[in-house]
């Protein structure tokens, strides 16, 4: 049974706000159903609209500013970026349309590599088109498929950082691509947390979870495809929208069509932070082990907002986050699933057969 766990609080204080009248604000400590990872939620983000908010001449000025010595940019991307050795890709380096596929040059597991999503210096977030995505994910299958291939490496990652507030070093939009004989934190988390549910209740978590939050209507968003899309009820970092991948556990089981689908979602969630002012994000894509049959798990990706490029950025993760792992949102979750529906739902005049939503 999927179980959706709260404890509500409430801070009282004399605000100057309120000429240092009583203001009580109301937080909510939510506890995520499969992991137990505490978040907690608390409304006033109007208040800190302008901590999210773009600056649009800084980002500007930042994009300038960067163009001129990037090594992603296409005139430099061949003279500047590494080369896999010839007994793992022959060339060197692989392209699918704009994307280009190396290694990474600072390698952060066993295989690491980048790919440059696009040869634009730069783009706004509702320039992130599902073509442009849909290349720059099947290089990354390419890649997780020859490490496995060659190295037997199970446990693979895909992700995104963009501009600094994100922990990118680098404004050209690209995408990370890690392999390890070790898994990550979250799918060791999920490995053992999903098959304790699945002894106990036999049944997937990640089935019965998308069964009560379509039943519930409060956080489900709806599919594209193969990918079903949700917030989750307690969200590690703002906006957060989940996506899994219905029958798949892991990348090696992936189709191109779960590659387009996943693509699509993020090209439109993207859209959406763009609407809201926003400019940078992170985004994770995890799978179970490659090559294992795993029915306890499903394979999927978590999309984040952060913060916005201004003069002086304030970073929304604080101590609570980077060192004691606790969740934290100023907007509600049922709130956000509310606003993406509008972008993941489909457009008037969409085949049908796109997207299935209910």
């Amino acid at each position: 049974m999927v179980r959706f766990e709260r404890c509500e609080e409430e801070a009282s204080f004399l605000s100057p706000l309120r000429d240092y009248g009583v203001d009580v604000q109301r937080i909510e400590a939510r506890i995520d159903p499969l992991t137990g990872f505490v978040s907690f939620v608390r409304r006033g983000r109007q208040f800190w609209a302008g901590m999210y908010r773009t600056d649009e001449e800084v980002l500007r000025r930042l994009a300038k500013e960067t163009e001129a010595n990037c090594v992603f940019c296409p005139q430099r991307i061949d003279k500047s970026t590494p080369k896999f050795l010839p007994e793992f890709i022959e060339e060197g380096r692989v392209k699918r349309g704009e994307a280009t596929l190396f290694p990474n040059l600072f390698p952060h597991k066993a295989c690491s590599a980048i790919v440059v999503v696009t040869e634009s210096h730069f783009l706004r977030l509702k320039e992130f088109s599902e073509k442009m995505l849909f290349d720059a994910f099947m290089l990354a299958d390419y890649f997780v498929r020859r490490a496995y291939e060659l190295k037997g490496l199970e446990y693979a990652e895909i992700g995104a950082n963009f501009l600094y507030t994100s922990g990118s070093s680098i404004v050209h939009p690209h995408i990370q691509v890690i392999l390890s004989k070790v898994p990550y934190t979250l799918i060791k988390l999920y490995e053992e947390k999903g098959r304790s549910f699945y002894e106990r209740e036999g049944v997937n978590f990640w089935h019965a979870l998308i069964g009560k939050e379509r039943e519930l209507k409060e956080r489900f968003i709806g599919e594209i495809g193969s990918v079903v899309f949700y917030t989750p009820f307690a969200p590690v970092r703002e906006d957060e929208v989940d996506g899994v991948v219905k029958g798949k556990s892991n990348f090696l089981e992936f189709s191109e069509d779960d590659w387009m689908d996943i693509a699509k979602g993020i090209s439109r969630v993207l859209h959406a932070y763009d609407d809201k002012g926003l400019s940078a994000f992170n985004y994770a894509l995890f799978s179970g082990p490659l090559g294992k049959e795993s029915p306890h798990l499903l394979s999927g990706l978590k999309i984040v907002s952060r913060s916005s490029v201004q003069t002086y950025p304030v970073s929304e993760t604080w101590f609570a986050n980077c060192l004691l792992f606790e969740g934290l949102a100023v907007e509600p979750p049922e709130d956000v699933a509310s606003y993406m529906k509008s972008y993941l739902l489909p457009l008037k005049g969409r085949p049908e057969k796109e997207a299935y939503y209910y």
